[in-house]
């Protein structure tokens, strides 16, 4: 047991050491978007990967969609320090919405995620059962014959419940923030 939790932490570590290099094709290539569209270190942009973008990436099927600062034609945003990135990711479970905006003078950036999991109404009104019955942890802050709402407690974090028998769909919203390496 010993031996296998230090070859634990020894790979671990020596992931961290590869950074981007240790990242598969299709991987890195991802990475190297957010790094070159919101103006990143190598270090910084793994580490975002990492943390918010590859836990989605494990299916083997998916794809991905980017707008920045400089997608829309008539934008005057490209020369400016605080950068924006749209990232669309879907994959066969579920579609997660990102929108990053960077505050270089602030070495941080702010992380928005909105994760939709489409489902049957069955498995959506379970999810909102269990919700509402879990008040320490979540406030229901609206509910229709179709729609529910739910905060969690002392967090930013939201849940909304649509249902539409057959189909449903559960609905996580996030804010992150992310602090750049000095």
């Amino acid at each position: 047991m010993k031996k296998f939790i230090l070859f634990i932490l020894i790979a671990s570590n020596l992931f961290a050491i590869g950074g981007m290099n240790t990242l598969a094709s299709d991987e890195k290539k991802v990475a190297k978007v957010i790094k070159k569209r919101l103006n990143l270190s190598k270090e910084d942009a793994f580490r975002l990967y990492t943390s918010y973008f590859q836990p989605y990436l494990n299916d083997q099927k998916w794809q991905i969609y980017y707008s920045h600062n400089e997608s829309p034609s008539q934008a005057k945003l490209e020369k400016v320090k605080n950068k924006t990135l749209f990232v669309s990711l879907i994959n066969t479970e579920r579609i997660v919405n990102f929108a990053i905006v960077t505050f270089p003078s602030k070495s941080q950036a702010l992380i928005y995620t909105i994760e939709t999991l489409p489902r049957k109404s069955s498995v959506v009104i379970n999810k909102f059962n269990k919700l509402d019955k879990n008040k320490e942890k979540y406030t229901k802050e609206r509910e229709t014959n179709e729609f529910a709402y739910f905060s969690e407690n002392g967090y930013l974090s939201k849940v909304n419940i649509f249902v539409a028998s057959p189909v449903g769909a559960v609905q996580y919203t996030d804010i992150y923030v992310f602090n750049f390496k000095k």
